[in-house]
């Protein structure tokens, strides 16, 4: 009998195996719904090729493993940082995220954090307290008031001597400077009222930058000796190796009289230096840069007859001898002050003139006595010189200055007569800067320095950094910070450096462990802090926050980044 029909019933069991199907004769249409299912895919044998281009996974919850989104996550906040950065946003809201890059401290709790200092010049936030203070050294010519910070010079004998220095303090930035010039000695004859009074000082004061461990030259300027009454005249202030060598650093002119004598020397100028170098006798300080201050000193005084006073020193231009004006041409015989460009002029006589002031020193009076020595200063003052028909004159008064690129607030005040500048100024030191005033006759008063200022010390802190509450759209299970920090110190992660996270408001928190992710552009700077965390566990809300605790290292936080889902 013919077989005409082939049925299931007629088809045993494995009966059709796969040698009796041709290549490519199971079509979709031989295949009914649902008769494929995953148990009959094997493993990884469905690949991208075999997907459509085009997926709809809308009605779908897609799950990832642990850590897949990490990188994602890192570079949504890098890139959300540097958005900030570069529109100068403070804070940078995302879809259940937020970027605070720190331009001001809008973005945490002050009243949740602890000594979380704000630099608001540079925009972060540093682990550190500070303690103000206060300073306050004076310099005479061999003593200090403050020995932590200053070192006295010495004053072994007139015209020599070392300078003192001043160490800044760390935390200081900045320098008052008061100075006083020293006086003129007085004409040394003995009756009583006979002989010129010596000329007083110059007052200076200004604000001078400066930076922690610099150290400033302090010169204290020395009073000019009395007009000896044996023979020969008075000495200069310092700073010479000896009273009539005018080549050294600002100091009065002295007088190198014969018989006959009593001429007073000039007082030395007081100022203060950046300069650390003093270089050889002569070898003068690189003006005007490294000068920071210079009180004029004021001339020496004289024997009449025709009693003369010497002249004032300070301000922009130091007095004449036996006058009141500023000049730099003598007044007859008598030396002229100097200013901010010259010496004064030595004055003229019977071709016995003294030496012209110059650079940081005053003239010497003519060695034939009875003739007075200019006074020191930033330009030194003329010394007299002997004219025997206008009588025994006087010296001329130096010139202050104040042109260092770095002071602020400079000012001078001259003497006047035989009275130092600056008595009214607050802490001016009683018997300071005076030209001796007859009948009594003597040396002119020492100059007088004071250093004064604050500052402010830091120390390592314990602080806590604690951000405003964000708003999430939905109650977060899971959360990631990325924090942006700058070593100042060596910190250790997770300890000197630790991030938790919270979901209801700061109530709870939860660590993250931060892992170092490389800097965040180059190779130095600020580097890229990462962290998650699991916050399941906390109770439930919508308030997110961030907290940062730094400990035993100085670090600067520059932004913190945080994320949550």
């Amino acid at each position: 009998m013919a077989l005409t029909k082939v049925t299931t019933k007629g088809i045993t069991d494995s009966a059709v195996t796969t040698d009796k199907i041709a290549p490519a004769n199971v079509t979709t249409a031989k295949i009914g719904p649902s008769a494929v299912e995953s148990s009959e895919i094997n493993d990884g044998t469905v690949t991208t090729s075999d997907l459509a281009s085009t997926l709809d996974l809308s009605s779908k919850t897609v799950t990832l493993p642990a850590g897949a989104t990490a990188t994602v996550d890192q570079n949504i906040a890098l890139l959300g940082f540097k958005m900030a950065v570069n529109d100068g946003l403070t804070v940078f809201n995302l879809v259940d995220g937020v970027v605070d890059e720190f331009h001001d401290e809008s973005g945490t709790d002050e009243a949740e954090g602890s000594n979380d200092y704000y630099c608001a010049s540079s925009d972060f936030y540093q682990n550190i307290t500070f303690s103000p203070f206060s300073f306050s050294a004076g310099f005479t010519t061999t003593a200090v008031t403050e020995e932590d910070t200053s070192e006295a010079g010495t004053n072994p004998a007139l015209g020599q001597g070392t300078k003192g220095v001043f160490t800044v303090p760390t935390g200081v930035s900045s320098v008052n400077i008061q100075a006083w010039g020293a006086g003129g000695g007085g004409g040394g004859h003995s009756p009583a009222g006979a002989a010129g009074d010596g000329g007083g000082g110059g007052y200076v004061e200004g604000t001078l930058a400066v930076t922690a461990s610099q150290t400033l030259g302090i010169f204290t300027a020395e009073g000019g000796e009395l007009g000896w009454t044996g023979s020969g005249g008075g000495g200069g202030g310092l700073w010479g190796n000896s009273p009539t060598q005018r080549s050294g650093y600002d100091r009065g002119g002295g007088n190198d009289g014969q018989s006959g004598g009593y001429g007073g020397g000039g007082g030395g100028a007081s100022f203060v230096t950046t300069q650390t170098t003093m270089g050889s006798q002569g070898a003068l300080f690189s003006l005007p840069t490294s000068s920071v201050i210079a009180a004029g000193g004021g001339g020496g005084g004289n024997y009449p007859s025709g009693v003369r006073d010497g002249g004032a020193g300070g301000g922009t231009g130091g007095d004449a001898g036996g006058s009141t004006s500023e000049q730099t041409s003598a007044n007859g015989a008598s030396g002229g002050g100097g200013d901010q460009e010259q010496g004064g002029d030595d004055g003229t006589g019977d071709g016995r003139e003294g030496q012209n002031g110059g650079l940081l020193y005053g003239g010497d009076g003519h060695f034939c006595g009875g003739v007075g020595g200019g006074g020191g200063g930033y330009y030194g003052g003329g010394g007299a010189a002997y004219g025997s028909q206008a009588g025994h004159m006087a010296g001329g008064g130096g010139s202050s200055y104040f042109g260092h690129p770095q002071i602020t607030s400079g000012s001078t005040e001259e003497g006047d007569g035989n009275e130092n500048g600056g008595v009214s100024k607050p802490n001016y030191q009683s018997n300071t800067g005076e030209g001796v005033a007859n009948p009594t006759g003597a040396d002119g008063e020492d100059g007088y320095i004071l250093l004064t200022g604050t500052g402010c010390t830091s120390s390592t802190a314990s602080t806590t950094i604690v951000s405003e509450p964000f708003a999430s759209t939905s109650v977060a299970t899971s959360s990631r910070i990325v924090v942006f920090e700058e070593n100042v110190g060596t910190p250790t992660l997770n300890t000197d450096i630790i991030a938790s996270i919270s979901r209801d408001g700061g109530s709870n928190f939860t660590t993250a462990t931060l892992s170092d992710s490389g800097y965040v552009t180059g190779s130095s700077g600020q580097r890229i802090l990462t962290g998650t965390a699991t916050i399941s566990g906390q109770p439930s809300g919508q308030s997110m926050r961030w907290k940062l605790a730094l400990a035993n290292n100085q670090v600067k936080i520059h932004g913190v980044a945080l994320q949550w889902s």
